[in-house]
């Protein structure tokens, strides 16, 4: 193998150098908390103002702990669903305040975590840290047999 000239070491370096600032640029952007999982529309149904999950279908809600979201653009419903118990859920807008990136769920700490890794909020909708300034919308729900009821507010559009 023969030696590299000088001019050869240094163009190398540069576009070594240059792969490594794309490819730290790239993973900078990726950085954050990880969302929730998307769940299929074969799993939840929307009548009226009543979402109902169909608990057998979403294998992300099956155990304490797990997190599923609803990022449905046609008819705007963003919803972070977080099973916190046995028979306890807590469900959320999926849409940061502070610049509506999507949710992520900790489990340990009980908290939703905006995608960008900035903004955490209680499970109650209140601000642990922000930049967001506003709470988190928080829904009420019922479960019925193998049914997650999730009941959206009539001014629900306003808050998307």
């Amino acid at each position: 193998m023969s030696e590299l000239t000088r001019r050869e070491f240094l163009k190398l370096m540069g576009l070594l150098a240059a792969g490594v600032a794309i490819g730290s640029t790239t993973f900078l952007e990726g950085c954050g908390f990880p969302t929730a999982p998307e769940v299929g529309t074969d799993a939840y149904l929307l009548e009226g103002n009543t979402v109902k999950v169909m608990l057998e279908r979403v294998p992300q809600l099956s155990r304490v702990g797990g997190s599923a979201a609803i990022m449905n653009d046609k008819d705007k419903i963003y919803l972070i669903i977080a099973r916190t118990g046995e028979n306890r859920y807590a469900v959320a807008l999926n849409q940061c305040p502070h610049r509506e990136k999507p949710f992520g769920y900790d489990h340990q700490s009980e908290i939703f975590i905006c995608a960008s890794g900035k903004s955490e909020f209680r499970l109650d909708g209140s601000i642990v840290k922000g930049p967001a300034e506003q709470p988190l919308p928080i829904y009420k729900w019922r479960l019925e047999q193998e049914t997650l009821h999730i009941y959206l507010p009539r001014n629900y559009q306003q808050e998307v």
